[in-house]
């Protein structure tokens, strides 16, 4: 068994120092940990391409990622993992997963809610989830292993949501993670949500023949009470904006807001609302905000419709609407 594990940093990778953690350390940690303690016949391959928090994850990050794996010819390995941090897990999650829906291996990001040194850490748990995934050889694509110390979920790397404030937990953009890790047995979940086996490994066209260069041409808005238009300034490199809205699908569509979709239409500025529910009937509001030549995304995570948005305004093959209609990894749930 012969998994290429790749290390960003993190706090899965992070070491604390005058009660502060950062990256300086030992980047290699979790895998002397995981030969000391689980096992030591399963081959790593290390590299970093990358080391950092990922509270500072940006574009020039995600390309400089994009380009190391690209490079890889996955034949080599059983597996993949990617190590990185928590805060901005699940963009780089829905970003590659739709980037690698195509490989004939497992691509597992695993994270860790402490340094690996803090007793209460769930970081070699959520690693053993990624290599007992790999090790089971029934799935391929790109998918999340996280959970607590005992129990470890696994998900699409395409439905993770970033994790609360309060609790740290992630969830699955449907409510039901892909499978989970208890006491040593794989379980798949059922769940009229997610595909089978058949479907997950069937074989796929890459989406990109070549590596992606992305830019940031791409803003999410958010969503809340009075939110102020006028403070945004549309800058000339940007090509869409994700607008967030509460969870029936609506936004305010009072007088700022028009005008605001006004001014984006002027300036050849797209405009996408994120996420709404399939349905003939809409609000007032959102019906208003559409009929703007607002357009809808449906059944999607906002980390899924930002990564694809970047990538659909960074390509000139197809229109970027054409490129948000695909299904790629089961980002979008039908």
């Amino acid at each position: 068994m012969k998994i290429l594990t790749v290390l960003t940093g993190g706090t899965i990778g992070s070491k604390r120092e005058n009660h502060t953690l950062d990256v300086k350390g030992n980047v290699c940690e979790i895998i002397e940990i995981y030969k000391e303690k689980v096992e030591a016949n399963t081959e790593f391959q290390i590299i970093s391409p990358l080391n950092i928090l990922s509270e500072n994850m940006s574009v020039f990050y995600f390309n400089k990622l994009l380009k190391f794996l690209y490079e890889i010819n996955f034949n080599d390995y059983d597996g993949v993992i990617v190590t990185h941090g928590s805060d901005t897990l699940s963009y780089t999650a829905a970003l590659l997963g739709i980037c690698f829906a195509h490989i004939n291996v497992p691509m597992v990001l695993v994270a860790a809610d402490y340094p690996l040194s803090y007793e209460k850490s769930n970081g070699l748990q959520n690693f053993i989830g990624a290599v007992e995934l790999i090790k089971s050889k029934t799935v391929k694509g790109v998918f999340v292993s996280y959970g607590t110390k005992e129990i470890t979920d696994i998900y699409f790397a395409t439905r993770l949501c970033e994790a609360d404030r309060f609790l740290d937990k992630f969830s699955d953009f449907t409510g039901t993670p892909f499978a989970r890790l208890k006491s040593g047995n794989l379980e798949f979940f059922k769940s009229p949500y997610n595909p089978d086996l058949n479907e997950i490994n069937k074989e796929r066209q890459p989406v990109f023949e070549e590596v992606p260069v992305i830019n940031e041409s791409v803003q999410i808005l958010n969503c809340y009470p009075s939110y102020d238009y006028e403070s945004i300034i549309i800058k000339d490199n940007i090509k869409a904006f994700l607008q967030l809205t509460y969870h029936s699908g609506t936004i305010s569509a009072e007088d700022k807001t028009v005008e605001f979709l006004n001014k984006c239409k002027q300036k050849g500025v797209d405009f996408y609302l994120c996420s709404l529910k399939k349905s003939e009937d809409l609000y007032a509001t959102t019906r208003k905000i559409t009929e703007l030549n607002a357009y809808t995304l449906y059944n999607i995570s906002r980390e899924s419709a930002y990564a694809k948005l970047l990538l659909a305004y960074s390509q000139n093959k197809i229109k970027p609407q054409d490129f948000m209609e695909k299904n790629i990894f089961f980002e979008t749930i039908l």
